[in-house]
């Protein structure tokens, strides 16, 4: 037979679904509460041990709370009242067994203040009742973001955190989560960046310009920038007035400060997937462009987003020959092997390789002497 703690973990799950159903206009109740109500003895005296704490504990005693239907049953010659349903028949029965009032009024309030200020959040408030809840405190400051971005047509000229919105500044990038499942409720297509999950590019704020770092690897190319080596922002670096004949994007800083001069040439710190930038400056379309990134899947799978930009890129020592040389300083590494289309037939084997076999090769494993010999091979 279920226990009061069995039927009020069962009726608790229920909760958010039942305020779900409420907040659509729909009627759950009376609400029957599956239970096993199969006795744990034979004998008269078991029975009772198994009904006496669900009666004691049912609306009949208590006033407000589960209410159970009851058949007559012979047990060893008496007649026995026995359950057959277990059922609440109001909401306000329900939420007093489960002890869930103050929550079920924080989500009626949320839902009223939402869809009040909002008309188009209803189906979605009514939907995500934990969501109200989980989020309570926060609500008046959401519906504040959301006002100011319904109310104002993009571009908006501010950065996230001097919108001039009464939040703390880092509300919106706390909370951008929630908030943009709101907003892309709310806002028309044409003020939604669909193709970018970043808040700022998606809703048109202004966003950090992206830094390159570029190194000078001949010093006859030292009066285009006035220094050895400097950081610009992509719309400042795409201005550059030069065409280096070799370009070196390199994953890792420590290669990037050490790679070996060369005549005519530059490197670019690519930092990991931040190498995908790249694509904004034009005048790499006119070098000679390499691409030295770790020997791993995510090297080749950078090495394929560059390619979407600039097709004749080439690796530089992101090969079969280089692994071999240097496999005793790889390292265990899984990835899901992805498609590739970019790349070359012999970069397709050493990716199915890598990725097959789970290595990876960082690139700062090859020492300095094969790099210096490998640059006077090109």
């Amino acid at each position: 037979m279920i226990t009061p703690n069995e039927l009020l973990a069962k009726a608790d799950k229920l909760f958010f679904r039942i305020v779900s159903s409420q907040l659509k206009g729909e009627n759950s109740f009376p609400l029957n509460i599956p239970a096993n109500k199969q006795f744990s003895g034979s004998n008269f005296s078991d029975w009772k041990n198994d009904l006496l704490p669900l009666y004691q504990q049912s609306k009949k005693e208590r006033g407000k709370g589960y209410s159970i239907d009851w058949k007559e049953r012979t047990v060893n010659g008496s007649k026995q009242s026995v359950p057959v349903r277990i059922y609440f028949d109001t909401m306000e029965d329900f939420l007093h067994f489960t002890k869930r009032e103050l929550n079920h009024a924080a989500i009626q309030r949320a839902y009223a203040n939402l869809s009040s200020c909002f008309p188009a959040l209803k189906q979605w408030a009514a939907e995500h009742p934990a969501v109200l809840l989980e989020q309570e405190a926060i609500w008046e400051d959401v519906i504040k973001v959301c006002s100011y971005f319904t109310s104002h047509a993009p571009p908006h000229p501010y950065y996230i955190r001097e919108l001039p919105i009464e939040v703390h500044s880092k509300f919106i990038e706390q909370n951008s989560q929630l908030l943009r499942k709101l907003l892309d409720i709310l806002l028309p297509p044409e003020a939604i960046n669909i193709s970018s999950n970043d808040f700022s590019q998606r809703y048109h704020l202004k966003k950090i310009a992206p830094y390159t770092q570029i190194r000078i690897l001949d010093d006859a190319l030292k009066p285009h920038l006035g220094y050895d080596e400097c950081s610009l922002s992509l719309e400042d670096a795409a201005w550059l007035q030069w065409v280096p004949e070799y370009v070196f994007i390199i994953e890792n800083q420590t290669c990037f400060i050490t790679f070996p001069k060369m005549k005519n040439a530059v490197a670019i710190f690519g930092e990991g997937f931040k190498s995908r930038l790249s694509r904004h400056l034009p005048w790499l379309a006119k070098t000679k462009l390499f691409c030295w990134f770790d020997l791993d899947a995510a090297g080749f799978e950078m090495v394929n987003m560059v390619r979407e930009s600039y097709p004749d890129a080439e690796c530089f020592l992101m090969d079969a020959q280089t692994y071999a040389a240097f496999d005793r300083f790889a390292v265990t590494n899984k990835n899901k092997p992805k498609q590739l289309p970019l790349l070359h037939a012999d970069e397709k084997r050493m990716y199915k390789f890598l990725t097959q076999n789970s290595k990876r090769l960082e690139q700062e494993r090859i020492p300095q002497k094969h790099v210096t010999d490998s640059i006077t091979m090109l």
